[in-house]
């Protein structure tokens, strides 16, 4: 057997969290255990590389653990750092897990500062934190003829669930669907029902219906509003950028 064991998963919740359960399951060595999201091109010498297949029944079992030992707080931060693109995510949740439940720090867990892994993960959710509430000010929806709310975003992370949860409890009443063009995935919500996501593939294989012409009408009459109350003689570029980044206005109407 090789000095480290590397666990390969799927970049996933379910795939991490499966990865984690089989680091426990298999009584590998958790000290030189790593969870590495997704293939790399390097590999490391004197490594053993193992593949795991998602599951979401031993995904649900770390889950639940969590939740029992460390509290929902501590889970709504692994939920939005495992949303980051970083590669390291997965690995640091899992470090993360494993000193905690060794029960060497008396407290809460993500207020251990003294551990690098803990910082690793809150730096991650605190990004990701930031941006879909970005998105709840600047995500922009528009009205289909079939009267259907469509908005399209280009996030860095996957925060589409986050905003689900978000909209869903604003507009309850509503059929919304909201596209990640990153990502390349839709999330749908039906009048009075949940949300759920669907793959990106609707939207070549089938045509979105025209805006409605009421909507049509207040997207100029919104444009007409924001160029009117500005000032030119006090624009200020670099102070907009900092109050709206440039990467959220590609799908905002007013620009």
């Amino acid at each position: 057997m090789g000095e480290h064991i590397i666990l390969i998963c799927e970049d996933s919740n379910i795939g991490i969290f499966t990865g984690i359960y089989e680091a426990y399951e298999r009584k590998l060595n958790l000290d030189t255990t790593v969870l590495q999201v997704g293939e790399e091109d390097n590999l490391r010498l004197f490594a053993e590389y193992i593949r795991v297949t998602p599951c979401e029944e031993k995904a649900q079992k770390v889950i639940r653990t969590i939740r029992r030992r460390f509290g929902e707080e501590t889970m709504r931060i692994i939920f939005e750092a495992l949303a980051s693109t970083d590669r390291q995510k997965g690995n640091a949740v899992y470090q993360m897990l494993v000193f905690g439940l060794r029960g060497q720090y008396r407290g809460a867990l993500i207020d251990c500062l003294s551990q690098e892994c803990v910082v690793k993960v809150i730096a991650l959710s605190t990004t990701v934190w930031h941006e879909y509430h970005h998105f709840y000010g600047f995500l922009r929806f528009q009205e289909l003829a079939n009267g259907i709310l469509f908005a399209k975003i280009r996030p860095k992370a996957e925060v589409l669930s986050f905003l689900g949860d978000h909209f869903s409890n604003r507009f309850p009443m509503e059929n919304f669907m909201i596209y990640d063009e990153q990502h390349d995935y839709c999330l749908v919500h039906g009048c009075g029902r949940i949300w759920f996501t669907i793959s990106g593939d609707i939207f070549r294989s089938t045509r979105l219906p025209e805006f409605s012409e009421e909507e049509l009408q207040i997207q100029e009459l919104f444009k007409y509003f924001c160029d009117t109350i500005a000032i030119r003689e006090r624009e200020n570029s670099s102070l907009q950028q900092q109050m709206l980044p440039l990467c959220f206005r590609s799908n905002m109407v007013e620009f």
